[in-house]
């Protein structure tokens, strides 16, 4: 589990570095629903979109399946839903960027996000689809309230829609799963299980946050009026 961990952020650094030398020509088209609504979080990641407007794609729906590193908490997913409306923003990213978001949305070695392409209208774009759904989780209010004030201004989204994110439940963080990164085996000793908890920790708390070469990545100065400045 710990050399999983280790192998995640030795492959980040990679491509930070990578970002360092510019954008590169390749751009993808990446449908942000979840707390990468915030222009504080896109900040904190260093992720400079070159272009961001809001975005409805059909037949998808939103869902809060996607297990947190606590106890019945969950991040945002989404899914094929006939009639269904998902709402988000649609950003332009570099590809660098995007295989740096990659990582945040732990996609490479920890294999819990996938990227799921799809087309509209003309655009292809892709979203983040769990690998790991599980149902009767919440999002926290603090994730729930990245997405709120990120649909606040959106033009697609209708007045049910509105009040069922706004007044949608939400959990309190547990203590930390036994089940990061893979999902639960059961048999295991409680040892096993308290060896998984601490290497949890040591991700969450010094891996995940400790980086040499983020530094060097520029933050953007922001994001207006659908426009990325860079």
């Amino acid at each position: 589990m710990i050399f999983r961990f280790l192998a995640w952020r030795l492959g980040f650094e990679w491509a930070n570095l990578k970002r360092c030398c510019g954008h590169g020509p390749q751009r993808v088209r990446y449908l942000g629903f979840g707390a990468n609504l915030a222009d504080t979080i896109l900040g904190e990641r260093r992720i400079t979109p070159l272009d961001a407007a809001a975005f409805t794609l059909q037949d998808h729906g939103l869902r809060f399946d996607h297990p947190s590193a606590w106890e019945h908490c969950s991040y945002a997913s989404a899914e094929p839903a006939p009639g269904e409306k998902l709402h988000g923003t649609l950003y332009t990213l570099s590809g660098r960027d995007a295989a740096r978001m990659d990582f945040y949305e732990s996609v490479p070695v920890l294999r819990r996000y996938r990227r799921t392409w799809v087309e509209q209208d003309g655009t292809r774009l892709y979203y983040y689809q769990t690998n790991r759904s599980t149902p009767g989780l919440l999002p926290t209010d603090e994730y729930l309230g990245y997405i709120t004030a990120g649909l606040a201004a959106h033009p697609g989204v209708d007045d049910d829609y509105r009040h069922w994110i706004n007044h949608h439940p939400t959990a309190i963080p547990g203590r930390l799963v036994t089940s990061f990164p893979a999902p639960h085996r059961p048999g295991r000793s409680r040892i096993a299980d308290a060896y998984r908890r601490i290497t949890l920790k040591l991700y969450i708390d010094v891996i995940r946050r400790v980086s040499l070469t983020e530094w060097m990545i520029r933050k953007p100065d922001s994001i207006i009026n659908g426009q990325a400045d860079s």
